[in-house]
């Protein structure tokens, strides 16, 4: 299995049919079978079809030949959509079949997930695959993303019907995967990153990010020059390097009356009594597709 799994956010784009969100989940569900820097990865149908009917081992010849033939659709949308290639079939030890498939590396416009999110079974794989699309919509570097309306341009962001749009997300909400923040649709799981290198940088914009949602505020975003970095934060970790107790600590008792809209311009004032210029004042946050 791999450390972690890459899910490119173009299934917003590729993925249209009414099945796209168990076809994202089993893109990842055979991603995470890639083992080494090949890219690829076994996956059999029978093993495919038992993940989408565990909670139903009983299923019929009949049911089960039917769930068979929707794995298969599945498979070969991703395949269409070119989200994944079958270079090769191959017998098992048993009398079945399996493929191998080829995935490329991602270097870009992609987020991560843990696969333990692939075991949890509290939500129905529809429910997963309608996470995998907030997160591919989610502003770069955050597990949020603002909207209007829930069953206006949130339902149609989502690809989600405006009469099921609220159930979902309820559901989701109730069991503890997704908050909401104002006009903003937040993934709360363990199991989105927002960033996989542990480096000083990342958990320094982590401490701040995590102390904002307890406040019950929006996360700042990063700003990154061509270097990767955000001016703000470099100065703040400067200040703390890897003391992150101290940087807790100063959080808490210099923050406690936050504004509405934050920035990490704000916590490099507060923090280091430093006001970083920016080039662009006017930035505005791109949603990644």
């Amino acid at each position: 299995m791999s450390s972690y799994i890459q899910i490119p956010n173009s299934i917003t784009t590729k993925l249209t049919k009414r099945s796209k969100q168990e076809e994202a989940l089993v893109y990842a569900l055979i991603r995470n079978e890639i083992k080494d820097n090949s890219f690829k990865a076994s996956f059999s149908q029978s093993q495919l079809v038992d993940y989408f009917v565990e909670e139903n081992r009983t299923l019929k010849d009949l049911e089960r030949e039917y769930k068979e033939r929707t794995i298969n659709n599945y498979v070969s949308t991703l395949k269409d959509v070119d989200l994944l290639k079958v270079i090769d079939l191959k017998k098992g030890a048993s009398d079945y079949r399996y493929n191998v498939y080829q995935f490329d590396y991602l270097k870009e416009d992609y987020f991560i997930i843990l696969p333990p999110f692939l075991e949890d079974k509290k939500i129905t794989p529809k429910m997963k695959g309608l996470l995998l699309f907030i997160k591919a919509n989610c502003l770069k570097g955050t597990n949020y993303l603002h909207y209007n309306g829930i069953t206006t341009d949130l339902a149609n962001t989502l690809k989600v019907g405006k009469n099921q749009i609220k159930g979902y997300l309820t559901e989701l909400q109730d069991k503890g995967y997704i908050r909401f923040i104002g006009k903003s649709l937040h993934i709360i799981n363990e199991n989105f990153l927002l960033f996989w290198d542990q480096d000083v940088d990342n958990i320094t914009y982590k401490i701040i990010y995590n102390f904002c949602l307890e406040h019950d505020r929006v996360p700042p975003i990063k700003r990154v020059d061509g270097r990767g970095k955000d001016n703000a934060l470099c100065w703040i970790v400067g200040a703390y390097t890897d003391d992150y107790d101290r940087l807790r600590n100063d959080l808490n008792e210099r923050c406690k009356n936050l504004p509405e809209n934050l920035s990490l311009e704000y916590f490099c004032q507060v923090l280091r009594n430093k006001k970083p210029t920016r080039e662009d004042k006017a930035y505005t946050p791109l949603i990644l597709h």
